[in-house]
């Protein structure tokens, strides 16, 4: 067994203390090691970087050599010792749903940022001491004894996140004799009736497709802000959910909440159950390479908001909103036209959480979310209405997932195309590993249950009016992208330089309101690194976009197949 004590005292400063006891089975070194990524976000984190004091010490007290053999790998001696205890401390000053946390408010850990394994032991089962105030609550999906967490082994624990407050507000529900709990960090006023009635029919409709719940309970463990903020994380029997603000969560922010937490519950069949076979099991010492995230984060973007609309949680307007987003993210990004979904997979450990290079990769969210609704199509059509994506994953669970074996990518492509037919296989010939236009294929594949695509300017003026998109920087606008052969990039304008001026007025805070008047050009004051000048801009129309609308007269066919794609 491998025990921790978890302590603090000076909660301002965000170090969180730790101190690993363990017996050294007579073993001469001993290596331990802290992860160097966490499952949910493919890049390595380096979160030994937060580690400012580490010292090993033997059963007496006394000092003991070690020293660092990799950036998160450390050796111990341990000759002639039966015990040894390594104390460290860790900064905890990230709120997010993937980081650690510490204040005057909460203690929040992610174990796989923070707690080591022992090369060679990561079976060995931990004991958690949580040294904190008497009237804290503790929400996890470990085993729980009072202030002492169980876990069986290192995967048990690094997948179990930890929140300790005084403002821990917790509710549950069942489905299918699965209990489900929901635990709110943060000031918020949750309407519990609607909430467990909205996440008992999405997790009723999830468990009905896949026939079972890889675990035996499951908990949704909320951060909530009192600014905007929107993230989640997956685990085996959890979710970490970052959202804001908190006096929003039933009202502008409850579609966002509802979206994310039906996300995040497919991942318990999607990515935790059902793994890529690289990643099975996890190497947290380096990257894990694979090509499927367009299977890990496409199948689950698109899948949470079809269940929401499955389970009649949302109504077609809210549904068709996802999609709508799904296609605006997709058309403002013109790196579609030169890396794949599965290359932009790949890379993900590379540049996949960051803008990086312009116009470089597509995403493995919205890109592949919007392949895999048209693989969804083609496959109930080709089926006549008896198959879907859900046949497909299903079909993965219950063959790979539920007898512990990692699918591969030819497999995954296989598998869709046994139940598509060569629609698919043109699919992930031409827009999965292919750079093709998505806009006819994917004009298609809608058509076949009543769909079509109709073109609408972009709301955003500054956009559609010159080709840019920019975010507000106090009273200037970052420029992010800029439309390739718009008037803007024609001007020389480039991401990453400055709107300071518009007209030689100061940035408003609605800027289509500022320029809505604007009938033939737009002046603007650039800032570059070097130099800043004001250049005169024709109006033109950019960054198209198009919406999902209904066909006026669908036939009876497309009739009947949209009732099994809405079903």
């Amino acid at each position: 067994m491998i025990q921790y004590t978890i302590s603090y005292n000076t909660p301002h400063r965000h170090f969180v203390d730790f101190e690993l006891t363990t017996k050294t089975n007579g073993v001469e070194k001993m290596l331990l090691q802290l992860a160097a990524w966490r499952p949910g976000r493919y890049e390595l984190a380096n979160f030994s970087q937060n580690i400012q004091k580490w010292g090993a010490y033997n059963e007496n007290g006394n000092a003991i050599a070690f020293r660092k053999i990799t950036k998160d790998l450390w050796e111990v001696d341990t000759k002639d010792c039966l015990e040894i205890t390594i104390k460290y401390n860790y900064y905890a000053n990230q709120l997010d749903a993937g980081a650690s946390y510490l204040d005057e408010n909460q203690l929040y850990l992610n174990p796989v940022n923070c707690m080591f394994y022992i090369v060679d032991r990561i079976e060995d089962n931990y004991k958690v001491i949580l040294n904190i105030p008497d009237n804290y609550k503790i929400a996890s999906s470990l085993d729980k004894n009072g202030n002492c967490l169980l876990a069986k082994n290192y995967d048990n624990l690094s997948e179990s996140p930890i929140i300790c407050s005084d403002n821990l507000q917790h509710n549950a529900y069942e489905v299918n004799d699965i209990k489900f709990h929901i635990w709110f960090q943060g000031e918020c006023n949750p309407d519990w009736k609607k909430i467990k009635t909205d996440f008992s029919a999405f997790t009723k409709s999830q468990i009905n497709h896949f026939g079972g719940f890889p675990v035996d309970e499951y908990h949704f463990l909320f951060q909530i802000t009192p600014y905007r903020s929107y993230h989640g994380v997956e685990h085996t029997k959890n979710t970490v959910l970052l959202l804001g603000p908190g006096d929003q969560i039933m009202s502008k922010r409850y579609e966002d909440l509802l979206g994310v937490c039906s996300h995040e519950l497919y991942h318990t069949w999607n990515i935790k159950a059902i793994r890529p076979i690289e990643m099975l099991p996890y190497d947290f010492t380096k990257e894990n390479y694979f090509r499927t995230g367009f299977v890990a984060e496409g199948v689950t973007t698109y899948m949470g908001d079809l269940m929401l609309y499955n389970s009649r949680v949302f109504s077609w307007h809210e549904f068709i909103k996802t999609q709508n987003q799904n296609l605006e993210r997709h058309l403002t990004n013109y790196g579609r036209f030169n890396l794949s979904v599965a290359d932009s997979g790949f890379d993900n450990w590379l540049d996949g959480y960051k803008l990086g290079a312009p116009n470089r990769k597509t995403s493995i969210y919205p890109d592949a979310a919007l392949c895999m609704l048209m693989i969804d199509l083609e496959i109930i059509n080709n089926s006549k209405g008896k198959n879907s994506l859900h046949s497909v994953m299903k079909d993965i669970y219950e063959n790979y997932a539920l007898k512990g074996v990692g699918y591969s990518e030819d497999e995954f492509r296989n598998i869709c195309v046994n139940y598509g037919g060569l629609n698919v296989a043109k699919i992930f010939e031409d827009h999965i590993y292919g750079i093709q236009d998505y806009i006819p294929t994917l004009k298609k594949s809608i058509s076949l249950i009543g769909l079509d695509l109709k073109e609408k300017k972009n709301p955003n003026l500054l956009a559609q009016y010159l080709g840019i998109i920019g975010l507000s920087d106090h009273e200037n606008i970052i420029i992010k992208k800029v439309e390739p052969n718009s008037i803007a990039d024609k001007k020389c304008i480039a991401p990453e330089d400055k709107i300071m001026l518009i007209n030689g007025d100061k940035i408003k805070k609605d800027i289509s309101k500022q320029i809505k008047d604007c009938k033939e050009h737009i002046t603007l004051r650039i800032k570059k690194k070097f130099s800043e000048k004001d250049i005169k801009l024709e109006i033109g129309n950019y960054y198209k976009l198009l919406e999902f609308v209904k066909t006026e007269k669908a036939t009876d066919n497309q009739l009947m197949l949209r009732k099994v794609w809405a079903s």
